[in-house]
């Protein structure tokens, strides 16, 4: 029987997980194939017709043309949460499955992060180590502002946003939260559904949490922008292209908001001549604050247990398209694969 085969589309962000999973699946005697770009992937046609699971992550458009040429495909898997480059429809349309990250570790880190670049803005904790480390004294006139009785809007209340929420219940902060999909739903303790325009005004922290889809791409214009207090701080570590980052930096080199933390943006790596660089306001970090070492450890064990799911004929952990389980249990559920190599498929516990 041909073995099942296991394809891999590189990107630096999450390398370190992709290669743990292909190792694994090479002892296992998968078939393993790694690509650098979607680009040569979708140019070796012959291994992608015989390709059972793609492991792809969201800096690569993962479009109907390339699965399309998986003729036996049953899943695209991304390492993370993010899957903002696939194509949905195209998966529905071929019954393919598609993964992702959304274990309890990402959200749990990313919203510990907000928290932490929340405290870092209000406290304005680089301006003091910089006081320190070039022998300045001590300032007559303090800046630091607690938390504590703030107001807290969230962008998005997905997992994420529901993670910040339940991590600032004892922090006597109103929350305010946001989202085209709220709709009725039963909010938790202490958090009030607020239109984004309201929550703009109100807010005295605002955190991007939101996936970034066609509504949310460019949410945070100037007009908006132009919403929120003069004292007011914008964390972003969801997607760079939800804010219009070049009304973003006139807004902060205007010191019409106070300060600005962000981990992600409009292209990645932040470009070396981008005017973000010379603001004293802006929290700058690589699209890295919130990748734990934990969250390294449980995205390399679940993207393991997604492939091996998969080719045994069981959804992997956690299914973007839900939608799609009926058919695509009818076209793989009774199809284990997995000891089709010979291997003793050890377990990954």
């Amino acid at each position: 029987m041909t073995k099942p085969t296991v394809l891999f589309v590189d990107d630096v962000q999450v390398r370190s997980t992709m290669e743990i999973a292909a190792s694994d699946m090479r002892k296992r005697g998968f078939r393993v194939e790694y690509y650098p770009t979607m680009g040569a992937l979708g140019a070796d046609s012959g291994t992608l017709s015989e390709a059972d699971v793609l492991i792809v992550s969201s800096n690569h458009p993962c479009t109907r043309a390339i699965m399309s040429g998986g003729k036996r495909l049953r899943s695209v898997i991304f390492p993370a949460s993010g899957t903002e480059t696939m194509d949905f429809p195209a998966a529905r349309d071929l019954g393919i499955l598609v993964g992702h990250g959304a274990y309890p570790e990402n959200a749990e880190s990313m919203a510990e992060s907000a928290i932490m670049l929340t405290l870092v803005s209000l406290y304005d904790l680089h301006r003091s180590e910089w006081l320190l480390r070039n022998r300045q004294p001590r300032p007559g006139t303090l800046y630091a502002r607690m938390l504590k009785g703030k107001t807290i809007g969230l962008v998005g209340f997905g997992r994420i946003g529901q993670a910040v929420a339940a991590r600032l219940q004892n922090w006597h902060a109103s929350i305010l939260a946001y989202s085209a999909s709220i709709g009725s739903k039963v909010l938790p303790a202490g958090v009030q559904a607020a239109e984004l325009d309201e929550l703009l005004r109100q807010s005295d922290v605002v955190c991007i949490v939101c996936a970034l889809n066609e509504q949310t791409r460019g949410l945070i214009d100037a007009r908006r922008l132009g919403l929120m207090k003069p004292t007011a701080v914008l964390i972003n570590i969801s997607r760079g292209a939800i804010i219009d980052e070049q009304a973003l930096y006139q807004t902060l080199r205007d010191k019409r908001i106070a300060k600005a933390a962000l981990d992600v943006y409009a292209v990645e790596p932040l470009p070396h001549d981008s005017p973000l660089r010379e603001l004293d306001n802006a929290v700058l970090t690589p699209h890295i604050v919130g990748h734990t070492l934990n969250t390294i450890e449980a995205g390399e064990k679940n993207l393991i247990e997604g492939i091996l799911r998969v080719l045994r004929g069981e959804p992997p952990p956690y299914v973007r398209n839900p939608e799609v389980l009926e058919q695509w249990r009818r076209l793989w559920g009774a199809k284990d694969i997995s000891r089709s190599s010979g291997s003793s498929n050890q377990s990954t516990a």
